[in-house]
């Protein structure tokens, strides 16, 4: 089963990408991957680019909402 893996730069989702496995990305890409689940049951949500990483917490936090902007999910 496919997983989903969010690659953390200076505690910033850069991107996310669909994997056979954790180990993959890490194994081919390089840097620092972290697990996330599509229904957000893990880390608090579904990270996309420009989410934070709260490494204290371990939960992913959307970027404030735009202020003419519809509010971000969480």
């Amino acid at each position: 089963m496919d997983k989903f893996a969010a690659e953390i730069v200076n505690d910033t989702v850069a991107r996310v990408l669909v994997t056979p496995s954790l180990a993959w990305v890490r194994d081919n890409l390089g840097g620092e991957w972290i697990e996330c689940k599509k229904d957000g049951s893990v880390r608090g949500c579904y990270p996309g680019p420009g989410y934070t990483y709260d490494r204290v917490n371990d939960l992913f936090v959307p970027p404030p909402a735009e202020p003419d902007g519809p509010p971000r999910p969480s």
